[in-house]
């Protein structure tokens, strides 16, 4: 993983028309994303998430010409609540932080459980891993994370971010989701 390395890029399929994908009933999945479940973390790799091509994206219809859209706009959509889409993430869990985060090349976080607190990450550039312990005894599993990849850690499951680079850093999007009273 060194920073001279050219970045992998996976290969993603066409976007699908945004008219096609807001069909109602037509997208139970919003991404079509296989989750993988092994020990209770949601992982989505940047490969398997359904891009969505919006032509012209958030058309305005009523603003004068110069705030028209225009062009074409790629949306990722990682996770959805929206109906007929929910994934049903945010059930029993309210927004607690956003925040972007960059480990430098070589650093790493230290092994946590964060009790009451759900955790998504999503890498935006540079390459990691994430360690993962879901209950204390039970092995560490090492899953990589590369742009475009999102994670959720469910509250009191270990966990430890390291980017093994010499010289590129790792840089993401964490955000945390408070669980209620009764909710995990």
């Amino acid at each position: 993983m060194s920073g001279n390395k050219e970045q992998e890029q996976p290969w993603e399929p066409q976007p699908i028309a945004g008219e096609k994908f807001h069909e109602p009933g037509k997208w139970a999945n919003i991404n079509r994303a296989p989750y993988d479940r092994v020990s209770g973390v949601l992982y989505k790799r940047a490969g398997n998430i359904k891009r969505v091509l919006y032509a012209p994206g958030d058309f305005a219809p009523d603003m004068p010409e110069p705030w028209q859209g225009q062009g074409e706009t790629v949306v990722r959509w990682l996770f959805s609540e929206q109906g007929g889409t929910e994934e049903n993430l945010l059930t029993g869990r309210n927004l607690e932080f956003l925040h972007d985060t960059t480990l430098a090349p070589g650093a790493a976080t230290g092994m946590q459980a964060h009790t009451g607190t759900d955790e998504i990450f999503y890498v935006i550039s540079g390459e990691g891993i994430l360690h993962h312990r879901p209950t204390p005894g039970s092995p560490v599993i090492a899953r990589p994370l590369r742009p475009g990849d999102v994670v959720l850690v469910y509250s009191g499951e270990y966990h430890s971010l390291s980017n093994p680079a010499e010289e590129e850093s790792l840089r993401l999007i964490v955000i945390g989701l408070t669980c209620r009273q009764g909710i995990t």
